[in-house]
């Protein structure tokens, strides 16, 4: 009988709290969805628009630009570092400059880190050929 009294007097005023609450929550809900699905469709549509400039001879000249004075760079810093190790001759070359450096570290992993995936795919693709 108590629990029905304070159901008489406290559920009315409660269910609507409870309601108003559930509600605020659905809507939160809804709307990080509809965020997420914004998000999803730019990082779609920016993607697409990257494959769309992988096509064009001018992308690869300018990637070229960059990538080919880098691997110079690199070849004959690891040519250094051969030449002290073994004939202790040191030829002298410098660090990057530290405003070329960040891009310099972007162009390597965009070249190993696609060079590990394909790799990486290629192990996964022929362990499943063999599976079978």
């Amino acid at each position: 009988m108590l629990a029905g009294l304070v159901k008489v007097f406290l559920g009315g005023p409660f269910n609507r709290i409870f309601d108003t609450v559930d509600h605020a929550l659905d809507n939160e809900t809804e709307r990080q969805g509809i965020r997420a699905n914004a998000l999803n469709r730019y990082a779609e549509t920016a993607a697409m628009d990257r494959a769309d400039a992988r096509k064009y001879r001018v992308f690869w000249f300018a990637w070229g630009l960059f990538v080919f004075p880098l691997g110079i760079w690199w070849a004959l810093v690891l040519l250094d570092t051969a030449m002290t190790g073994v004939f202790f001759v040191d030829l002298g070359i410098s660090d990057l400059p530290d405003s070329i450096q960040p891009k310099a570290d972007l162009i390597f992993a965009s070249i190993f880190g696609s060079g590990g995936v394909a790799l990486a795919s290629q192990a996964v693709a022929s362990a499943i050929r063999g599976r079978r």
